[in-house]
């Protein structure tokens, strides 16, 4: 049943726009589009070509991200990234929105990265407007209170969902240790505690050009958009003064109960086992995306019959976190209060069938075959792209792992997902936590 959809959904990747290179050239002509090129300042410039459509998506990553945050100073990092994008005058605002242009900022755990995207005929247009902020930002005591109290709703928000809080819990025992748990919004002490002087010298350490990676996906002609894009970014200077440090690694807290209960208003309940991965390599890579969806991506997965045939779920699901120096696994559903018992043993117990017996050939072939086929489909569009290239670069893959990843995919042995499995998905081992209205 996985083979017969991933047939059908590789089948429409490969017939729809996407890569240029997606198909095969027949006379073996093809030519490759994506461009890696380091810029006299340091800076990692990625291009390549999409001429499906008459826009441009452009990130700017700053690595450091989540774990460049000093303790104490959670949320800086967004909030610096946020008022890098500040745009002062409301007027050039409403111009850039009336030309299509968008933009928005996030944090990961090693980057933070401001997104553009813009009609290609408004580009140049728009990239000045931003880099003109970018190489001067205001970081006023106004600004900052403006963009602190946004990220205290935003948190809120985060931390109301079920599903949100227990992926937020399980990144807190998991992973504090490496610097990535938390919110990327911070807590309402350490923003607190933020001043203008931190905001700015985080700014100048690491939007320091020779820390930064320009990824453009767009239809411009592949030698005229590297071009732009060198004058434009090889402009930026970094400041002499600015210093990027490594943050000491953060004291383990105790695993706690088990499970750990959240309260939250919510008719179900967030059913969620958590495991920690390794840190990354081409190889860790792969090993996680075929175990995330063997367990719990759609028709076919582990987990499936617990919504499917026992009935005890509303969706079930698996979750990979992937970063540099460690991830995590998340296996949940969402279910009714009065079935959460039943629902978290039989979680369990697909689990630990699972860490118990491995997976065959069989089952591997069709996994490999949906993990591939959904690769192609979700990155059709060019914003994901985008951000993917940025992110397999900002971990150390190199954007180029993302031609390569189908064949990391198709080398994974049933030897390999099978070591992998009993490594790092033992249930005794995992952290669980149950998040919703009447928990308890």
């Amino acid at each position: 049943m996985r083979l017969d959809i991933a047939l059908v959904v590789l089948s429409m990747a490969l017939a729809g726009p996407g890569r240029a290179d997606a198909v095969p050239d027949p006379e073996g002509a093809a030519e490759a589009t994506l461009r890696r090129t380091i810029l006299p300042n340091g800076l990692t410039l990625i291009t390549e070509r999409d001429e499906a459509a008459a826009v441009t998506v452009l990130e700017i990553l700053a690595r450091g991200g989540k774990r460049a945050e000093a303790p104490g100073k959670e949320g800086l990092a967004y909030l610096t990234t946020r008022l890098a994008l500040e745009i002062p005058d409301q007027a050039k605002a409403r111009e850039l929105t009336e030309r299509a242009s968008r933009w928005a900022t996030a944090v990961k755990g090693d980057y933070s990265v401001i997104h553009l995207e813009s009609l290609t005929e408004h580009f140049e247009a728009t990239l000045d407007v931003f880099l003109e902020i970018l190489k001067d930002p205001l970081f006023t005591g106004f600004r900052i209170d403006r963009v602190r109290d946004d990220m205290d709703g935003r948190r809120k928000v985060e931390s109301d969902d079920k599903v949100d809080a227990a992926h937020l819990a399980h990144m807190r025992l998991w992973l504090r240790p490496a610097g990535y748990a938390g919110s990327p919004f911070g807590e309402e002490a350490a923003l607190k505690t933020i001043k203008s002087r931190d905001v700015e010298a985080f700014f100048k350490a690491y939007f320091a050009p020779d820390n930064l990676i320009v990824v453009a996906v767009s239809d411009m002609e592949g030698t005229r958009l590297a071009g732009l894009l060198g004058k434009a970014f090889g402009a930026l200077r970094p400041d002499p003064r600015a210093v990027r440090t490594s943050p000491p690694a953060r004291a383990s807290e105790p695993r706690g109960d088990r499970p750990l209960v959240l309260e939250r208003d919510s008719k179900q309940v967030c059913v969620s086992m958590g495991f920690g991965l390794p840190p990354l390599t081409a190889k860790t890579y792969a090993l996680a995306r075929v175990f995330e969806n063997l367990l719990g991506k759609g028709p076919g997965s582990r987990l499936w019959p617990l919504r499917a045939e026992e009935r005890l779920a509303y969706t079930v699901s698996a979750q990979a976190t992937l970063n540099r120096d460690g991830g995590l696994l998340e296996a949940y559903l969402e279910t009714d209060p009065a079935k959460r018992d039943a629902a978290l043993s039989s979680l369990e117990k697909a689990l630990a069938d699972l860490h118990r017996d491995g997976v065959g050939p069989e089952e591997l072939a069709e996994t490999k075959a949906v993990v591939k086929s959904e690769f192609l489909r979700a990155n059709e569009t060019r914003d994901r792209r985008t951000g993917l290239l940025g992110f397999f670069e900002a971990v150390g893959l190199g954007a180029d792992y993302f031609d390569a990843y189908p064949a990391a995919i198709d080398a994974v042995t049933v030897e390999e997902i099978n070591a992998f499995i009993k490594g790092a998905g033992d249930p005794a081992k995992a952290t669980v936590v149950l998040a919703g209205s009447s928990v308890r």
